[in-house]
């Protein structure tokens, strides 16, 4: 029942799966990954009956495992994340989605759900609050136990300034004051005064689909940094063994773990980046779970059994138009002042790039709004979800907030609609002064399930068709370009995309600061 499901997602639900006492997964589930995921396992692991040991082998084919990068201010790609979603480490707590603006304020902090938190209060006046951390968590391989130094050096880390890391990037600088460790067991989250943001514990317990996960301090100052990077220990009811990037993690259960022994012995996560490899060893029964294009789904069910099911809301796959950086302040940044300084906006507004526009211009402004417009009134959407997508999927016009306001939502609002019209796409084109098409370079990272490369390569094709532009498609990896939307010299349309749960934010997207954005600031 989680909406806006991401590769994480599924990641997440396979361990909880694993990890619960509630019946095992069964022949012909099928998940979702942009809406599916193909599950074909003949027979499913029974839940662990009490007093019980784990047992058996769950296998998952992914289509990337990032290496492990276990230091929030370095963890510029999320890779604590991943662990996350396997059950390697664990947060404070667990936010859940967040009403429609309109149903309430927030939810009430009854909801959360406790996890290394115990309890946590807000202080009178909202300048701090304090966590009773859970006594007696034990981190992986004799590490020692879990105190509140531990919680709030993992934060206190991640906010450093110069952190890239993936955690930071989703707090508002209110939420970034810092943190102390008045006793073993309390933590204290520092808040700006007269900045208390009513949704702190959606941005502290959810972040990216979760909350941060709880590092070793003492591990840290043992081994040193290098070695800490790549040596997964957290507190989860899955201790990773092996962790190799790109290729395999190997997670075993925790017996007598403080929140769930797991019923399933060894949990398995290979790399697979090609589609056809992960159908294959679905096939022969070599992995257990894997996320596979809707258009491929008929013909592998029809091979392996089972059934597609529709869950979640809709991951939008976004085309970013990059280099529009035209915010004017960065509070969380060195240098506050960021107006026309950021390479990706100066070099695309001295090289002459169509769809970025300049504050100063407004007539330029007008035109590559135009552009904008027209580029995306090209794409035929509907083609895309019979052909790409197989038929599963729905025109997003909204970017990310489609999952939360979908045509026929009462927030919807109709000038968001994109019609298909190439005929006016042309007509904005020439006005804009680009009859003739110009050249573009469209990135699309082939190792992330939830964003597919193949609606790049058909945009593409749509632009060359309907507006006689020279495009290259550019399938590099993400971690290659990644960095450009950090120091913001990203100036290129770029394909990304997931669903956001209620209450969850796109305003880190598109507000300067130091981390990763979608490429663009507005004022």
């Amino acid at each position: 029942n989680q909406p806006g499901l991401t590769e994480a997602d599924v990641a997440k639900a396979v361990a909880d799966a694993a990890a619960s006492q509630k019946p095992g997964l069964t022949a012909g589930d099928v998940e979702a990954i942009v809406n599916l995921v193909v599950q074909a396992v003949p027979e499913a692991a029974a839940p662990a009956p009490a007093g019980s040991k784990p047992s058996g082998e769950l296998t998952v084919g992914v289509g990337g495992l990032p290496p492990l990068v276990q230091l929030g201010s370095k963890d510029a790609a999320g890779t604590t994340s991943v662990g996350m979603n396997w059950s390697i480490y664990e947060g404070l707590f667990k936010a859940p989605p967040a009403p429609q603006p309109g149903e309430a304020s927030s939810p009430a902090p009854a909801t959360y759900v406790s996890e290394l938190a115990e309890s946590w209060t807000i202080a009178p006046d909202q300048t701090s609050i304090s966590f009773n951390i859970r006594q007696g968590v034990q981190f992986h391989d004799g590490w020692g136990e879990l105190t509140a130094e531990d919680v709030a050096w993992t934060f206190n880390e991640s906010l450093i300034l110069g952190s890239t890391g993936n955690g930071a990037e989703q707090l508002p600088p209110a939420l970034k004051v810092g943190w102390d460790a008045p006793d073993k067991y309390t933590a204290v989250m520092n808040i700006e005064p007269g900045e208390f943001p009513p949704t702190w514990g959606t941005l502290i317990g959810k972040g990216w689909s979760d909350t941060y996960g709880m590092l070793s301090k003492n591990l840290y100052d043992t081994v040193g940094e290098d070695e800490f990077l790549t040596t997964p220990i957290g507190t989860g009811p899955y201790n990773a063994t092996y962790w190799k990037g790109h290729d395999e993690m190997v997670a075993e259960a925790v017996v007598d773990h403080w929140r769930v022994t797991p019923s399933v012995k060894v949990l398995r996560v290979i790399e697979m980046p090609e589609q056809a490899t992960r159908e294959a060893a679905l096939r022969t029964r070599e992995i257990d779970i894997a996320p596979i294009p809707g258009k491929a789904l008929n013909a592998l069910l029809s091979d392996i059994g089972g059934g597609a099911v529709v869950v979640g809301l809709t991951n939008p796959n976004t085309i970013y138009m990059s280099g529009n950086y035209w915010g004017k302040t960065c509070p969380s940044c060195e240098e506050t002042d960021v107006y026309r300084k950021w390479d990706g906006f100066t070099e695309a507004i001295e090289l002459g790039y169509p769809w970025v526009g300049d504050p100063e211009d407004a007539e330029g402004m007008e035109k590559a709004r135009k552009v904008r417009w027209a580029m995306s009134m090209a794409i035929d959407r509907q083609t895309i979800i019979d052909t790409v997508l197989g038929g599963f999927g729905a025109p997003v016009y909204n970017s990310h907030m489609h999952s939360q306001f979908p045509p026929g939502s009462p927030l919807y609002k109709d000038e968001w609609t994109v019609p298909f019209d190439t005929v006016k796409a042309n007509e904005w084109l020439t006005e804009a002064g680009y009859s003739d098409g110009f050249e573009v370079t469209l990135w699309s990272a082939p190792d992330f399930s939830f964003w597919d490369p193949e609606i790049a390569d058909a945009v593409g094709e749509m632009w060359r068709q309907n507006l006689g532009l020279d495009v290259t498609v550019d399938h590099s990896p993400y971690a290659s370009r990644r960095p450009q939307s950090v120091d913001k010299s990203m100036n290129v349309p770029w394909l990304h995309g997931f669903g956001f749960e209620k209450g969850g934010t796109i305003a880190n997207f598109y507000c300067p600061h130091p981390g990763h954005i979608g490429g663009l600031t507005l004022p």
